[in-house]
């Protein structure tokens, strides 16, 4: 469980990388924001798959239940941003910034 643990930390930090790519690639027209949004809600399912590895190998369970929350919200906010106000997608976009750091906090710490 550790091993797929750690694997799957690693794969969501480089996934979040992408997104970053992803996002500005939406943002100055290379391509639409369909990529973006797909690998987001991808996300989303690979961190609860990832919180129950974290409960399974019993590892690191509050670091990843606050990726889990920070990309709930990430997932909310980018929703929000698009259907309601864009104030929340500036949110959003700050939030980004949170989830990369837990996400590679948590890669890191399941390296060890």
């Amino acid at each position: 469980m550790r091993a797929a643990h750690r694997q799957l930390a690693r794969l969501i930090a480089a996934a979040i990388v992408v997104q970053f790519f992803l996002a500005g690639a939406g943002a100055f027209g290379a391509a639409s924001f369909g990529p973006h949004k797909a690998l987001g809600w991808l996300l989303l399912l690979l961190a609860v798959v990832e919180l129950l590895l974290a409960l399974a190998g019993r590892n690191l369970v509050r670091h990843t239940g606050v990726l889990l929350l920070l990309v709930v919200v990430q997932v909310i906010l980018g929703v929000l941003g698009s259907d309601v106000s864009a104030w929340f997608g500036a949110v959003h976009a700050t939030n980004a910034l949170g989830v990369m750091a837990a996400a590679a906090t948590l890669a890191r710490r399941a390296s060890r």
